[in-house]
């Protein structure tokens, strides 16, 4: 009894690999949006936190591809997050220092249950100059580093 009670908790808590990938082109409008911070993220559920996979930052057209992988007994609920300055004027047309994030979750159709992607998921191109369903604003905590 102790050897299959032993064995049944070394499988349950023995995790699989599983990866996801996703690439898009972003626009502010009818520029490229370069430089925009593209970030991975495992959405938890209450206790455990949100855990970050991999961060990019997209190039001079826009285009970004971000993957990553985890090591999961349960199946992931991946997640891109976009962080960006596009159309993000205050008050005298002054910049903010704050940034607009918008998220958009990714399919379980294309988390591999390998350590490799499988299936790409192309968010396609994204105009970030309109507003975008549950926009968010985020804020530095340090605005010094958001100059330099």
């Amino acid at each position: 009894r102790f050897l299959l009670l032993l064995f049944l908790l070394s499988s349950l808590t023995s995790a699989a690999l599983q990866s996801v990938g996703v690439r898009g082109l972003l626009m502010c409008g009818d520029r490229p949006l370069a430089n925009a911070e593209v970030k991975l993220w495992l959405l938890r559920t209450f206790p455990r936190p949100d855990t970050n996979l991999a961060t990019v930052a997209t190039d001079s057209e826009g285009r970004f591809t971000v993957s990553g992988t985890d090591s999961s007994f349960f199946s992931i609920n991946p997640a891109v997050r976009i962080y960006h300055r596009c159309n993000n004027r205050g008050i005298f047309n002054i910049p903010n220092l704050c940034q607009r994030k918008s998220e958009y979750r990714i399919p379980s159709s294309y988390v591999a249950k390998s350590g490799t992607v499988n299936r790409w998921y192309d968010l396609g191109i994204l105009n970030m100059e309109a507003k975008q369903r549950g926009e968010q604003t985020h804020c530095i905590s340090n605005p010094i580093r958001a100059i330099g």
